[in-house]
């Protein structure tokens, strides 16, 4: 293997696995383990193929990736740096980018609050607020994340603030929100005493740095974990494409659902990619008189906007249907837009899939 790119790492001492305060006897033997350690990230270049390892020294190695797509490399690379650095390691000898990262992020005392939020969410009323969330979005037709984002109910739990005005001292909680969410917000977690108090200037003393610094590439490490995972399904997408799948069998091969593929699919698209053949073969068996409703609609409404084409091309009336009829006529609406966008492209634009 000719080896492109080396770092050495050993774990500082007092680093710790576990960000809170609390550890077993078995947790503290862990630890102390992982800081005796040291060891060495290769990467290299083997016959076309790219590998990444983690070395310990004196130990076993692991393979943290092995194929030959660049942007995949890079991303498990990034993934296993971040998992080392959350472990408590430090790189002694080398150079990575955004590996001093928790260096520049401490500086905001806002990461501080949504640090202590992660580590002392408490579990009984995050539960509560997401329950309430699942309620607001089905009544407001509306995603869970547009009510309010995963980390935001858990700076509400962690806090419980009980007024309006200590609610907005939140990160992430604006008018809008506020005007919308708050009294509801406010009404769950008044039911629960606490412990600490509003302003939060005193959050900063309660976290240790290394738990801090652990939160953050704690955080870094999925990002790029979520990252290797989007462009390995996108590689095996392409690839499902190109063999002739249909959409059931990428369904099957992603392990995702419908909806989801068709946006992917869409996006696919927008990059200039060919899905025709797919996107045929998937209409195949769609009633003439009904795609031709469809296509014409596109022609005098556009393709922005998918609801004003339903309803010129089956009716207003076609919204009250059963949800599983409605979403299948969506459906076919948008797979006649990606074909419709389709002929928009010259030849020339188009990448082979």
């Amino acid at each position: 293997m000719q080896v492109v790119w080396t770092a050495r790492f050993d774990c500082q001492e007092g680093a710790s696995t576990d960000g809170r305060k609390a550890k077993s006897k078995a947790k503290k033997e862990a630890d102390a383990a992982i800081r005796s350690q040291q060891g060495l990230v290769t990467v290299g270049e083997e016959e076309g193929k790219w590998i990444v390892l983690w070395e310990v020294d004196g130990g076993a190695s692991e393979v943290w990736f092995e194929g030959s797509i660049w942007a995949e490399m890079r991303a498990a690379l990034r993934g296993g740096l971040a998992q080392l650095l959350s472990s408590g390691y430090r790189m002694v000898l080398g150079f990575v980018p955004d590996t001093d990262i928790h260096e520049r992020r401490m500086k905001e005392r806002q990461e501080w609050v949504n640090c202590y939020a992660q580590l002392y969410a408490k579990e009984e009323v995050y539960e509560q607020l997401a329950k309430w969330r699942r309620e607001m979005a089905s009544r407001l037709k509306r995603a869970p994340y547009w009510v309010a984002t995963n980390r935001m109910l858990r700076l509400v739990s962690a806090f419980l603030p009980h007024t309006l005005e200590e609610l907005k001292q939140l990160p992430g909680f604006g008018e809008i929100k506020i005007q919308s969410f708050g009294d509801d917000i406010v009404e769950i977690t008044k039911q629960y005493e606490r412990s600490t108090t509003f302003p939060l200037e005193w959050v900063q003393a309660a976290i240790t740095e290394q738990q801090f610094a652990q939160w953050i590439y704690s955080e870094w490490e999925a990002k790029q974990r979520d990252e290797l995972t989007k462009l390995t399904e996108r590689r095996k997408l392409l690839e499902g494409i190109q063999q002739g799948q249909t959409l059931l069998q990428l369904m099957e091969l992603l392990r995702i659902d419908r909806r989801e593929l068709i946006m992917r699919i869409e996006k696919l698209e927008r990059e200039g990619y060919q899905v025709e053949t797919l996107v045929e073969a998937e209409l195949a068996s769609m009633p003439r008189e009904e795609r031709q409703a469809i296509d014409m609609a596109f022609v005098e409404l556009g393709d922005e906007y998918l609801k004003p084409v339903y309803i010129k091309a089956f009716g207003e009336a076609a919204l009250e249907q059963a949800t599983a009829s409605v979403q299948a006529n969506y459906e076919r609406i948008r797979l006649l837009r990606l074909l419709h966008r389709c002929q928009k492209h010259a030849p020339a634009d188009r990448q082979v899939s």
